[in-house]
């Protein structure tokens, strides 16, 4: 049976000696750059070199989070930067940013690519694709239910590592901007300042809650259940937590992971001595075991406070004393035969993963002695100098032999010490080398690569580049209304729930030349209510509607419309990153020829103005595929599985309804932030309490000529507010006279100049 495997976190070296030393199978850390962990400890250039040859030595694994966004301009540096972890064995990299998974896939085969949670796994078709640009194994949003998970591990075909402890985030991972909103520390750059764990107020009542500060996830009590859905990695989460977190935390894991193996029908349940330990190792206040068996819950949410629990000194002490006072040591035999007129010869033997390891080393010829014989107790004592070394002897075999003399035997303690240390480094040398052989390379043979870049060409503006999103019926009949007579307008994406609620007719258009395009949902799950068969649905009304696109939100969409042959267009919005050209290119490779075409990317909404022309300019050199900038709209900033209606007060009852509800939730300055509640698909988006309004910055936007078309998103605005902001953008950029309709203080101007840290 092939044992789940027990990955802790590791924000510095002695948590990885200590994790290792408690029973974890791999670690996960981060280097000086590109992880999503900018404020913990982690490891510099050579410290990561020691940790991977630690590991190996142990027959253990290291896995490197390459998780953030990469900037076109930071692009560069990514091949210097894993060239050594790559020539020293690295096993596995963590990684969100698709032009990482292209430049690793390309540069360093030998590498495992592993999909993070960042990047928004939440299906079988996400992780099928995924599976096709190379990698081998998927970390699913935290918000998949255990079924969900077994799915992606027996239809995808790919190793699943799954989060089994530490903290929640309140937002699908990987698409949270909030704290890059409201402070400009981005949680795909692993600087979230978590805005989450603050104090709101529901709208219309008093007091303060913490509806978005979701318990610490515990899942010790349902191991028997984990392994059996196949999951292949249990994931600990604690990268900015203390040494004793990670070691305490392990320990306990391994205790009853093993426990499992050795009797998997026999009691199971863990002792109140054990969920105490858990309980004191900076742990907040109240558990839940996550959304394994609930889509979301009122018990999950902390409410009251955020706080962590008092971390208890005894229990920190006990478990320093235990783990992070010793390094691992590889128990070994040594042989040693001292025979008079032989070379001398020591050896080791010890077992190393399915292998027993042997080495020895021979010296110089043993003399007769002359005066005072080598007594087998001073040669153990020599031999046994293993204080420095990976090595602990369990047992020693000496054979001195001076062919019936009964001189003894003479060889100088200089020589013993040689020959100890000779045999150690062998011995080493030969455990790398099986470490290093063992690795695959793996191969990307059936990777697509879309050659047809010929086939791109630039963005046809027949119709005018202002390309415009409804979230309501209300809002696109103001806008339909206002394109009849404006040529600048040239598309206009309509949300699916209002485009599979109404009728076709009532929502199609025979304006010349209109491009009609359904915006898919932020998250599409195969939960008890099918996304995907939803997308399936919108796909199988375009026709009829004549609707000739879809604006896809995530890499399970893609993933789904590429499984499925779709043959119209699609563009990839702000939520399916391309942060750099290389994962642009990654997107497009992911069309099939005479099917599924990538039509247009969207400029992510973190970049600043100048980071985004980059981006743009370097994707130009190489294909002619249109971009698209945001000018106008509000930013969500968190979509959530969570809902604050049925936290604060109840469920709407209308649960995969095609029904939205909008609420609001107040910050401790007072800003009142939108919240639309989407039953469909029983999620949460919460907006920013300003829209992002690009309207002073029109003239430079034009000037440089960068995009090829602008969006304007409609989310919670009113139909007549609709009007007036459609109206007010088309004159600006016809450059005519218009009144300015924003109140100071009324918009922000979102990432366009300051960017993301």
């Amino acid at each position: 049976m092939k044992r789940v495997e027990l990955l802790s976190p590791a924000g510095g070296y002695e948590t990885m000696v200590g994790a290792f030393n408690a029973g974890a199978d791999a670690v996960y850390l981060g280097g000086s750059k590109f992880g999503a962990r900018a404020y913990a400890d982690n490891f510099d250039r050579d410290q990561v070199l020691d940790a991977i040859s630690y590991a190996h030595l142990h027959d253990k694994k290291i896995y490197m989070t390459v998780n953030t966004l990469v900037k076109e301009n930071e692009y560069g540096e990514l091949y210097d930067f894993m060239l050594p972890y790559a020539d020293r064995g690295l096993d596995g990299v963590i990684v969100q940013d698709l032009g990482v998974i292209r430049l690793i896939r390309q540069e360093f085969p030998g590498i495992e690519l592993h999909a993070s949670t960042q990047q928004t796994v939440t299906g079988v078709y996400g992780a099928k694709l995924l599976k096709e640009r190379g990698c081998t194994r998927v970390v699913p949003a935290r918000e998949l239910s255990l079924s969900e998970m077994k799915a992606i591990r027996d239809e995808a075909d790919i190793e699943v590592e799954a989060f089994i402890h530490g903290a929640m985030c309140y937002c699908y991972s990987g698409i949270c901007l909030f704290s890059s909103v409201v402070g400009g520390r981005s949680g795909n750059r692993g600087r979230c300042a978590q805005p989450c764990r603050l104090p709101y107020r529901m709208n219309g009542k008093s007091g303060e809650q913490y509806p978005l500060s979701l318990k610490d996830m515990s899942t010790i009590a349902i191991i028997p259940e984990l392994i059996e859905a196949g999951i292949d990695s249990f994931k600990i989460e604690g990268r900015m937590k203390k040494p004793e977190y990670s070691a305490g935390v392990t320990a306990l894991y391994r205790k009853y992971i093993d426990k499992y193996y050795e009797n998997p029908k026999g009691d199971h349940s863990v002792s109140k001595e054990d969920m105490e330990i858990l309980r004191n190792l900076y742990q907040r206040t109240g558990i839940s075991d996550g959304y394994y068996h609930r889509h979301n819950d009122k018990s999950m949410v902390t409410i009251i406070s955020p706080a962590y629990n008092p971390t208890s000194d005894e229990i920190l002490s006990e478990v320093h004393e235990k783990f992070l006072t010793s390094e691992l040591k590889l128990k070994c035999d040594i042989f040693c035969e001292l025979r008079v007129g032989e070379a001398a010869k020591i050896a080791m033997s010890l077992p190393f993963g399915d292998d027993v390891v042997y080495e020895e080393c021979t010296g110089s010829v043993v003399q007769a002695a002359s005066k005072r014989p080598l007594e087998e107790e001073n040669v153990r004592k020599q031999l046994l100098k293993l204080g420095g070394t990976p090595f602990e002897c369990e047992n020693i075999e000496i054979t001195i032999d001076d062919k019936g003399s009964g001189n003894g035997i003479f060889i100088a303690v200089s020589e013993l010490n040689e020959l100890r240390r000779t045999l150690v480094a062998k011995v080493i040398e030969r455990l790398y080398e099986i470490k290093k052989s063992a690795q695959k390379i793996n191969s990307y043979e059936n990777v697509r690569h879309f050659t047809d870049l010929d086939s791109y060409k630039s963005a046809d503006t027949k119709r005018g580049p202002l390309h415009v999103l409804c979230n309501t019926k209300e809002q696109l009949v103001t806008v339909l209304d206002r394109a009849e007579n404006n040529t600048d307008i040239g598309r206009i994406y309509v949300d699916s729930n209002v485009f599979l609620s109404a009728d076709v007719k009532e929502l199609s258009t025979n304006i010349p030349d209109m491009e009609m395009f359904v915006a898919l949902p932020y998250v599409t799950r195969q939960e008890d209510f099918d996304g995907s068969e939803e997308v399936q649905r919108v796909l199988d009304k375009l026709p009829e509607s004549g609707y000739t696109g879809v604006l896809v939100r995530n890499l399970e969409q893609l993933g789904f419309l590429c499984d499925k042959g779709f043959t119209g267009k699609a563009v990839s919005d702000y939520s399916v990153y391309t942060w750099n050209k290389e994962a642009a290119m990654e997107l497009i490779d992911c069309n099939k020829q005479g099917g599924f075409r990538l039509e247009e990317v969207s400029v992510p909404y973190e970049l600043n103005f100048g980071e985004a022309r980059d981006m743009a300019g370097e994707l130009k050199k190489t294909v002619d595929i249109p971009v698209s900038y945001n000018l106008y709209g509000h930013m969500p900033m968190m979509v959530s599985a969570g809902c604050i209606k049925k936290t604060t007060d109840r469920c709407s009852g209308r649960v995969h309804e095609l029904y939205t509800e909008n609420t609001t939730i107040i910050d401790r300055l007072g800003n009142v932030l939108p919240v639309t509640c989407n039953c469909r698909h029983c999620y949460n988006v919460i907006w920013n309490v300003h829209p992002t309004s690009l309207h002073g910055r029109m003239g430079k936007i034009m000037n440089e000529k960068s995009f090829d078309h602008y969006r304007i998103d409609f989310t919670v605005e009113s139909a007549k507010r609709c009007g007036e902001v459609l109206d007010y953008y088309t004159d600006l950029y016809n450059g005519a006279d218009a009144a300015d309709i924003f109140e100071s203080g009324s918009f922000t101007t979102g990432h366009f100049k300051r960017g993301a840290e």
